[in-house]
């Protein structure tokens, strides 16, 4: 996967180890940065890793 430059909602789920439908619900969020294509929603491989990052930063370590 390391070779896409976007990931769909099966990539992501694959990634994050969770169903199809939660990935949807994911792209449908405000603070997700999803792109519309047509159809299509993807988001951009770095976009998705920084998200990610910045989600960590918010998450208190218990």
């Amino acid at each position: 996967m390391s070779d896409k430059i976007t990931f769909n909602a099966s990539d992501i789920a694959q990634l994050l180890g969770i169903s199809r439908s939660a990935a949807y619900e994911l792209m449908h969020r405000e603070d997700f940065p999803t792109i519309t294509i047509g159809k299509r929603m993807v988001v951009l491989q770095n976009q998705f890793y920084e998200w990610i990052n910045q989600q960590s930063k918010n998450t208190p370590v218990k």
